[in-house]
């Protein structure tokens, strides 16, 4: 099922206990093959009665339960030696002696066609007699017997070795039960009961793999459950991110349990997580709160590739995996099927051991709440079924791809099955001299877009003045981890006094959390002698602003740039001016100039931010830090030419003096606001203003605030700034003085609907040009080279003797 489920959440996982059984039968050495075949397919078998009160038998509905011999027959032409049956305990009970029998009657027919079931032996449905929530103990007492009786009556049936899922999807079953309206009789509005389902599932689980292996010693088990990424909302403050992370993390709370690393009170230990399977649909990421899709087919930037979440699942376990359920509907299942290929491949470049892919399901299948829609996801529809007629359509384009890729990874080498070692090279340790919680901008805007195949450690400056040495960490968002080292010396910055603390802080860190792979990514030279003693895969200078040029640089800010153009591998460079003045200091210099965040700021129906809607109109507005770059003269000119006009400030105030501020009744400072509430300011403004001072901190700027303004489709007057001037004058007023820049006002707020058509659609194609997203792909697409180089987790790639 794909659908946002949010589990109830526990304190943090205890230390993993040991193992009890560390011989335990179903390791087989711990790198035996599970199935006899990468590729796998399954037959929906969820067997729960439904919202709506009606007992649920998809295999009897699509008619696979009547067919057998003639599925399991068509499998070998393309490729599929096992599947995934569901016994369905609630059905067996059911039907008693004759379930019993056709049970044996298809796992004999199964093996006739050399095919390996993987069975599942609780898919959603349970006795009607039994309530786990009132009867927990006499429910798992009851499953422990109905598994040990199948593993029994299965043992005696000659043919490829049984494979066994206890309970299908223990999260999501304890989710759906206690928080939806799926599973008759349990309403939703429980959502605390989740948690105490899901220990009993847990306990249930583990009684059945001990019931089985008593008549099956050598049986192997997979462990089922969504894999997921739930990200915060855009702008989302620390508590929302907080709450997005423990929604994500949720996921492993079911195989923490199984292991014996979460509740170890249960029984779990390591050897009952056997083989984790990955559920993975093109919706199982989605914002949080919210339950916002982030689209697949629309290559939200937002989504985490699926090689990243099943990378945390095998550091975390290292234990093979399998894709246990993936598939798509309609037009869109081959290229499913093309993209998760690829991210085999990633998988496979990783190391990350995945011992088999399951097309779910091979047979179309009837909604659970809705009998009457079918939802075209199967390799087979079945376009008759709901008149009786279960003629098999073979979904052609599907099967091709199939084919393909078969071949493909046949010809290709075998995938590894040894656990990891230590986190592979997709981490990125950022040094910046902004905080993060700051202006959100440039770093913010390329980060959160490469977390998603570079997890982020981004290193800020320090905080002075404290007791003792401490480490604060927090994720802000989904893939970035921002490191705040508290320091007890008091000189600013990346200074010289904190760097030995610091070093040891960080290579602290480092080595608690797994680390050990990374490339490091600079948005300051000051932090250079934080990478001496560390063994990166590479470096990367991104030069956002000429920072020698800001009021209070460090005097040694210009010595240690050398030194860090003597040492990096690649240098970005924030806009034009500074790629000049850049290139000819180091020999792989690009050109990434400010772009823009089409999705935050492209939406034309906002409402006006309700701190500025009782102003009069026009209004003329700025956005951005308001620091020694703002012509506060020409500020107070434009708020003097024309008292009618209502001039709002949105913005922190950074080495300023705030009494300095110019004060007019039409002038109003509206401090800090988060990233989410910019556009809704926006939507309040008839002119956006751009009012730099011409002076040395503003000679290489590239304002990131020109395409957001126009991207919400309003007119923008600016200073000659001369990037903005180079790159944006057709669409951009340029005023070189406080009388132009006030005359470039007025003859905006006189434009005629003609010409307000003509700006529109000028500022569209202007914005069209360039995107963020384009910008992070860009720069991934450089990144590669140091995904290729080969890498010793023991070994140094080479050490790093910083100036300072």
């Amino acid at each position: 099922m794909q659908t946002p489920w949010s589990f109830p959440t526990r304190p943090s996982a205890a230390p993993e206990s040991a193992d009890p059984c560390p011989a335990a039968p179903s390791l087989l050495a711990a790198n035996a093959p599970a199935f006899q075949g990468f590729w796998m397919g399954g037959y929906e078998g969820a067997d729960h009665v439904n919202g709506h009160g009606i007992a649920l038998d998809p295999n009897l509905r699509n008619g696979h339960a009547a067919r057998l011999d003639e599925d399991y027959g068509a499998l070998q032409a393309l490729g599929i030696r096992v599947v995934r049956e569901s016994i369905g305990w609630r059905l067996l009970e059911q039907r008693g002696a004759a379930g019993v029998q056709a049970l044996q009657a298809q796992a004999r027919l199964a093996a006739r066609h050399g095919i390996q079931v993987l069975w599942t032996l609780m898919h959603y449905g349970w006795p009607p007699r039994l309530d786990p929530f009132t009867q927990p103990d006499a429910f798992v007492d009851a499953f422990a017997r109905h598994c040990g009786a199948v593993a029994g009556l299965l043992q005696e049936i000659d043919g490829p070795p049984a494979a066994y899922q206890p309970v299908n999807e223990i999260s999501f079953l304890a989710w759906a039960a206690s928080s939806t309206g799926l599973i008759h009789p349990h309403v939703p509005s429980h959502p605390e009961r989740g948690s105490a389902l899901k220990r009993v599932l847990v306990r249930a689980a583990l009684r059945a793999m001990d019931a089985i292996r008593r008549v099956a010693p050598a049986a192997r088990f997979v462990h089922t459950d969504p894999v997921v990424h739930v990200e915060p909302p855009l702008g989302a403050g620390p508590a929302v991110c907080a709450q997005a992370l423990r929604e994500h993390d949720s996921q492993f709370e079911a195989w923490d349990m199984l292991c014996g690393r979460l509740a170890p009170e249960l029984g779990g230990a390591p050897h009952y997580l056997d083989l984790p399977g990955l559920n993975y649909y093109h919706d199982n990421q989605w914002e949080h709160g919210s339950g916002a899709r982030l689209h697949w087919h629309r290559d939200d930037p937002r989504r985490r590739p699926f090689h990243t979440l099943a990378d945390a699942v095998w550091q975390r376990y290292g234990r093979p995996l399998c894709i246990s359920e993936t598939g798509h509907v309609g037009e869109g299942r081959a290229a499913w099927l093309d993209h998760l290929a690829a991210e085999l491949g990633t998988c496979r470049a990783r190391g990350i051991a995945l011992a088999g892919l399951c097309l779910y399901p091979l047979i179309d299948r009837p909604d659970w709440q809705n009998a009457d829609h079918w939802h075209h996801s199967g390799l087979w529809d079945v376009p008759g079924a709901t008149h009786g007629d279960f003629t098999r359509r073979l979904c052609q384009p599907y099967a091709d791809r199939l084919r393909h890729w078969l071949q493909a990874f046949d010809a290709a080498s075998p995938l590894p099955v040894s656990p990891p070692t230590c986190t592979p090279m997709n981490s990125i340790i950022v040094f910046s001299h902004l905080r993060w919680d700051f202006v959100y901008q440039r770093p913010q805007q390329l980060l959160s877009r490469l977390a998603p195949l570079h997890p982020i450690l981004f290193v800020e400056e320090p905080i002075l003045g404290a007791d003792h040495a401490w480490v604060e960490r927090h994720s802000p968002c989904a893939g970035v981890t921002v490191l705040r080292m508290h320091v007890t010396g008091h000189a600013p910055g990346f200074d010289d006094e904190h760097m030995n603390v610091m070093r040891a802080l960080l290579q602290q860190d480092l080595l608690d959390h797994g680390v050990c792979d990374y490339l490091l990514w600079f948005y300051t030279p000051m932090a250079l002698p934080l990478a001496r003693g560390l063994l990166p895969r590479g470096m990367v200078y991104d030069c956002m602003d000429e920072l020698a040029a800001f009021d209070f640089a460090p005097p040694a800010l210009i010595a240690r740039e050398d030194a860090l153009f003597g040492q990096v591998d690649l240098v970005f460079t924030g806009g034009r001016s500074l790629y000049e003045s850049k290139r000819g200091r180091h020999a792989d210099v690009h050109c990434f100039p400010s772009s823009v965040d089409h999705a935050h700021f492209g939406h034309r129906a906002v409402a006006d931010h309700p701190d500025q809607a009782a102003l009069a109109r026009p209004r003329l507005g700025y956005y951005g830090v308001i620091d020694e770059r703002l012509d506060l003269a020409l500020v107070a000119a434009l708020a003097d030419a024309h008292p009618a006009w209502q001039i709002v400030m949105v913005g922190p105030v950074a080495k300023v003096d705030p009494a300095r501020l110019p004060q007019r009744p039409n002038l109003h400072w509206m401090g800090q606001r988060r990233y989410d509430e910019l556009p809704a300011f926006l939507a309040g403004w008839d002119v956006c203003l751009m009012p730099f001072a011409l002076n040395a901190s503003t000679r290489f700027i590239s304002p990131t605030k020109t395409l957001e303004y126009l991207a919400a489709g309003k007119p923008v007057v600016s200073t000659a700034v001369r990037d903005v001037a180079q790159q944006y004058a057709d669409v951009v007023p340029i005023a070189a003085s406080a009388a132009e820049f006030v005359a470039a006002c007025e003859c905006i707020l006189a434009r005629t609907p003609a010409e307000r058509a003509t700006f529109a659609s000028a500022a569209t194609a202007t914005v069209a040009a360039t995107s963020w997203d384009g910008t992070a792909s860009a720069m991934q697409a450089l990144l590669r080279r140091f995904d290729v180089r080969p890498v010793a987790a023991s070994a140094p790639v080479r050490a790093l003797v910083p100036a300072g």
